[in-house]
């Protein structure tokens, strides 16, 4: 689905008519991750953080969702005819090794994971991030002689020597020939077949690091046009570039920025600082997630946002203390429904907002949100915001199935999946 000729009127009436005929409810599917030892040590504390969910994503189809972890371990679930999801396959993608040059570790930790958007039916691919070192791995069943079938997992190319900072984001191109790796400063162009070579897009070093001003946080290839990209800031801005004007992209074409902050001072930029963004699956909108809001914006309006959605209002009277205990640093994730009607970002105390972005709703809202809590049936797990935040339990990674109305979250070491309730639909609706 790409959209480039509807206007906005058309486009709300259409978002209008969605949200009146499906309904924003959420049922709680199913549960993965490890239980906790409630009377572990400090070996067991060390032992948790290790297995803290680091990413998550669902492959094109939505039959697989792959889980990293901050142990460098790989856990691949996948679809059955229920909707749950089970174990497929686990691999260790990274391991932990020691950087001679800065005297520095390199960490296993999973920063990112990515499906290959061309796999087949007979094999997969999918691409895996630490700090340092992209992966590209190939999945695939084997059948052996005795009708056993057995899921085969093999590194397939390592992508390293490309960045000096920490890798945060890799995407594939919608050509499926090429990918970007983006550090803090510099975003890298591959080919997916050569792990020898890499060309510089964007390069925001300066001359003199006393001068710099900004870092990469995130970055995203268009879902349809190969030739587009965005990147966010720790600025709170997303440039677009178009590797068409030119080879190196360090001169945008398109700029995103919100200049109507209602916060100024010394949290501003903190608060402003981008953790995700992404294209929408149609290709016309881009979200960005900062601390506070998430933006959606028209890439064709620069000018403003086309909706600010605010759920973190109840934190600003708290950012002095967010700020000592360093949780004014957290990166939320954000992600887009498989028609580009909703978004889903997470937040403290294991919540979660699914937000109506588009459309007009009573009361003169401009944005329907709905919140949830993430935990198991049976638990009594809500907090009353304005006496209640607790940032040890906290949605940070999401997912949205592709096709199908279900999500993923990674909130420490357990993840969820959630399922719309469909029960109040209306009727079936397409989305043009």
């Amino acid at each position: 689905m790409i959209i480039t000729d509807v206007n906005k009127n058309d486009w709300e009436q259409q978002a209008n008519n969605y949200y009146t005929n499906t309904g924003n409810n959420w049922e709680f599917s199913q549960m993965f991750g490890e239980e906790d030892d409630a009377s572990s040590s400090e070996i067991s504390s060390e032992s948790s953080e290790e297995n803290c969910i680091s990413s998550l994503t669902f492959d094109q189809s939505g039959r697989f969702l792959a889980v990293g972890y901050n142990c460098g371990q790989v856990v691949v679930l996948t679809q059955q005819n229920d909707q749950t999801y089970q174990l497929y396959t686990e691999f260790k993608s990274h391991d932990s090794a020691f950087d001679f040059l800065t005297s520095m570790e390199i960490e296993e930790k999973i920063n990112m994971i990515k499906w290959y958007p061309f796999s087949n039916d007979k094999a997969q691919r999918l691409m895996t991030t630490n700090d340092k070192t992209v992966k590209l791995f190939k999945m695939w069943e084997h059948s052996s002689d005795d009708e056993r079938t057995d899921v085969i997992v093999r590194p397939w190319k390592t992508y390293e020597g490309g960045h000096v900072y920490n890798i945060n984001s890799v995407s594939f191109n919608s050509d499926g020939q090429l990918f970007i790796s983006t550090d803090d400063l510099r975003i890298n162009l591959w080919d997916v077949n050569t792990s020898t070579e890499t060309f510089g897009i964007v390069d925001i070093k300066p001359d003199n690091m006393d001068d710099l001003v900004e870092v990469i946080t995130c970055s995203d290839f268009h879902p349809q046009h190969c030739n587009v990209l965005i990147y966010a800031t720790s600025k709170g801005i997303v440039r677009m570039s178009d590797m068409r004007a030119s080879a190196k992209c360090d001169n945008h074409t398109k700029e995103f920025e919100d200049a109507d902050s209602e916060l100024g001072g010394f949290f501003h930029e903190l608060v402003s600082t981008i953790s995700d963004t992404h294209f929408s699956p149609c290709g016309r909108f881009l979200v960005s997630r900062d601390y506070l809001t998430m933006k959606v914006w028209d890439t064709r309006m620069e000018k403003e946002p086309w909706k600010v959605v605010k759920f973190h209002d109840h934190l600003i009277p708290r950012l002095c203390d967010l700020y000592e205990n360093d949780c004014i640093f957290d990166k939320f994730e954000c992600s887009w429904s498989g028609n580009s009607m909703r978004v889903l970002t997470g937040s403290y105390n294991n919540n979660f907002y699914i937000a109506d972005i588009f459309g007009d709703f009573s009361g003169g809202e401009s944005t329907s949100i709905n919140s949830f809590t993430a935990a198991r049936p049976g638990v009594v797990n809500q907090y009353d915001f304005s006496s209640q935040l607790d940032c040890s339990q906290k949605v940070v990674h999401t997912a949205w199935h592709p096709e199908e109305d279900i999500i993923a979250l990674g909130a420490n070491d357990f993840g969820y999946l959630y399922i719309r309730n469909t029960e109040n639909d209306t009727e079936e609706m397409e989305i043009v």
